[in-house]
């Protein structure tokens, strides 16, 4: 049975964050109102309401850094789960 590679996995997570969040950055800051109403509408119980903070620029770097960085680490989690259960 095929294994995934822990790195590249977590690589391709990792580079799909860092182009849609600053993306979804982009979104908020041209059209706010149907953000919230998409979060609202996918999200039960979210009541999102865009402040000026989530169009700031270093919100939005630190933010993409952290979320990519987590990404990483559960496409690392995901692809050493998949190829420990696949092993046995």
């Amino acid at each position: 049975m095929n294994k995934f590679s822990v790195i590249a996995f977590a690589n391709t997570l990792a580079i799909i964050d860092l182009t849609l969040h600053p993306l979804f950055h982009l979104w908020i800051s041209v059209a706010p109102r149907s953000y919230e109403w998409m979060m609202n509408l996918f999200v039960a119980g979210l009541h999102l309401q865009v402040t000026d903070f989530d169009s700031s620029l270093s919100h939005i770097i630190l933010g993409t850094i952290v979320e990519a960085s987590v990404f990483w680490i559960l496409g690392a989690m995901i692809a050493l789960i998949y190829n420990k259960l696949t092993k046995s």
